[in-house]
């Protein structure tokens, strides 16, 4: 049976402060066939030279482009690999063996076509704060109120697009879930019960500084597929939340043990366990900005 490839893309902007461990999660990988592709909006932060060091094993371009989506679309339209992983660039892959086990499932079940996994939430300055659970799919949950998928975990066969774009660019905050929406009508998810990745808590995130384009996006969404906006149940949704804290709690010792693909400070199991169930994320420290 031939090796599947791998393609990771990567938008990045000004985050020269999280790249490295980025461009090190992907590098640590020990799948044999996977290439790193990094778009860079113009960074003036000394992204760029970081980028420079880690060429030729990053393939990678600097300059103007129109957004997130756009940058993640022309990574994409560089890339060659059969299964493609999003990872922006404040994010990383927990373990080197993340894309191996994705690439376990792609090459054992040809009819699948998405992988995701679960999730940590880490500060600004490395700190795991709790476990971002996931849970097995249905498209009733994906085309309800609630994204559940953690976007860095997730892996497309490149089969299953069935478009020239991965992601929509009408979409800038909500370009994620615009994607399982349209793949779930159209492919199989499989989710793997393993920490793939983490995702990362700071005051810059677009969900805390661009509200306007949330409420642009939920509106198109709408539109486009049917599904809610958060405000039609506001107090299901508070519920669903709720239990997907404590499904969390299953996976504090994986959490703790700590992902090996790059540096992260983990609390006892006790401490993580304690903020998984009884601290609100805006309430967690986003650590250094």
């Amino acid at each position: 049976m031939t090796q599947l490839t791998a393609s990771v893309l990567t938008p990045s902007y000004n985050q020269a402060k999280w790249l490295p461990d980025n461009l090190r999660s992907v590098a640590v990988q020990t799948y044999p066939n996977v290439e790193h592709i990094v778009m860079d909006g113009g960074s003036t932060d000394g992204s760029v030279q970081i980028l420079t060091t880690a060429a030729p094993a990053v393939i990678w371009e600097s300059g103007r482009d129109m957004g997130q989506s756009d940058a993640i679309n022309k990574a994409f339209y560089r890339s060659t690999g059969d299964i493609i992983g999003w990872l922006n660039s404040d994010d990383a892959y927990f373990s080197r063996d993340t894309v191996a086990q994705a690439m376990e499932v792609f090459q054992a079940h040809p009819e699948v076509g998405v992988v995701y996994g679960h999730a940590v939430l880490v500060n600004g300055s490395g700190t795991l704060l709790h476990v971002l659970w996931t849970p097995p799919f249905r498209k009733t949950l994906v085309r309800s109120w609630y994204n559940p998928i953690c976007q860095p975990t997730v892996f497309v066969r490149r089969t299953a697009l069935e478009r020239e774009f991965f992601v929509d660019r009408d979409f800038d905050y909500m370009m994620d879930r615009e994607l399982w929406l349209y793949l779930s009508g159209r492919t199989r998810f499989h989710r793997l019960n393993k920490i793939l990745a983490l995702d990362r808590h700071h005051a810059e995130r677009k969900s805390y500084t661009r509200l306007d384009v949330a409420a642009h996006d939920y509106e198109l969404i709408a539109q486009r597929y049917g599904a809610p906006g958060p405000d039609s149940s506001r107090f299901l949704l508070i519920l669903v939340k709720l239990g997907i804290r404590f499904a969390g709690l299953s996976k504090v010792i994986e959490a703790a043990k700590n992902g090996d693909a790059v540096p992260i400070i983990a609390p006892p199991p006790l401490g993580i366990a304690m903020r998984q169930i009884g601290q609100f994320r805006r309430q967690m420290p986003a650590g250094e900005q």
